[in-house]
Parts: C-alpha cells; structure tokens; sequence
C-alpha cells in the first residue's frame, strides 16, 4: 500500500416525516449550488446520498463523501462552513432532520 489512502465522510440521518417536501427542496438548492460552485468541493471526489427503501427505518439517509485525505476533507468542509450560501442551506437542513438520529464517521479504505 501507498502512502495515499482515501477517506469517507459517512453521515447518516432521518428527514423528518412532516418536513419531506421541504427537505427534497432543499436537496435540489444544494445540487444546484455543488453544480454551480465546483472550487468550493476541491478536493471532493465523489458525493452520494442513498436512501434506505427496504428494512430498517423509512426515511433514513445516508452522505457518504470521498476525499483522497483527512487533509483534503478539512479543507473541503472549511471552504462549504465559510460559505455564505452554504451557511444558510446547512441551517435549513438542521430544522429537517431528526437530531437524536444524526451520525458521522470517518472511514478509511483497507483493501
């Protein structure tokens, strides 16, 4: 192995039920903006966000995003928290999901 190793960012979540409109509006201002703001993701190698259909509890989400480092994961996340745009859609997304749920992680790959 090399001295390069990628790096997840796994968060997981449930929208809250009464607010599912609200929060695929919201997911479509965050699309856009990624999509119009690409400098502000350097260093993002690729994003997904799943939903759980089957099993398990409905409406549960879960962001996993690619980083080449943990160095070029702090850097991402600093340029999204400064951003002004950012700022209000990660305020938005806080009053849409159920906080006693939230999760992160940070995982690496192995093999």
């Amino acid at each position: 192995m090399g001295d390069e190793m990628t790096v997840f960012l796994v968060e997981t979540y449930l929208a809250k039920n009464e607010k599912k409109a609200e929060f695929q509006s919201l997911l479509g201002e965050f699309l856009k903006f990624k999509k119009k703001n690409p400098k502000v993701f350097d260093g993002l190698n690729s994003w997904k966000l799943l939903q759980q259909e089957y099993g398990g509890i409905a409406n549960l989400y879960i962001e996993m995003w690619e980083f080449d480092s943990l160095q070029d994961m702090e850097k991402c996340n600093a340029r999204i928290f400064e951003n002004k745009e950012m700022k209000k859609i990660q305020t938005e997304f806080q009053t849409l999901i159920d906080h006693s749920t939230f999760t992160r992680f940070i995982w690496n790959s192995v093999a």
